[in-house]
């Protein structure tokens, strides 16, 4: 019977141990979510105060910066159209560059993800 027995406990040890591995391979997970939540709800609060004041910001200069190009030419039509060239020209950049920047960004996040 000693066999069996030793057999016995060692089964309800290893089934104890898987349990409490089990447990805490649990913990880890909600514990990395909660830190993966947590990351993306701050940055996004973080990137949406920036991006509105930089909104706010970049359509009080092209105002001034139209209003200065339409004095220099005395025609305000001709700043305007001038300021939104440049901003159609930023858009077309932007676009010619985009795969660049979407790796950037996959980059930063798997950083971020899987440290």
């Amino acid at each position: 019977m000693g066999i069996i027995e030793a057999l016995d406990n060692t089964s309800t040890a290893a089934v104890d141990k898987g349990e409490a591995y089990l447990k805490t391979t649990k913990k880890y997970y909600e514990l990395k979510v909660f830190q993966q939540l947590a990351l993306l709800s701050v940055t996004g609060c973080k990137l949406a105060l920036y991006f509105g004041l930089c909104i706010l910001g970049l359509i009080f200069l092209a105002i001034a910066g139209a209003s200065a190009i339409g004095d220099y030419f005395d025609n305000a039509s001709i700043g305007y159209l001038f300021v939104s060239v440049l901003f159609f020209g930023l858009i077309g950049i932007i676009y010619l560059v985009r795969n660049r920047i979407e790796k950037l960004i996959i980059h930063k996040l798997s950083e971020n993800f899987f440290d």
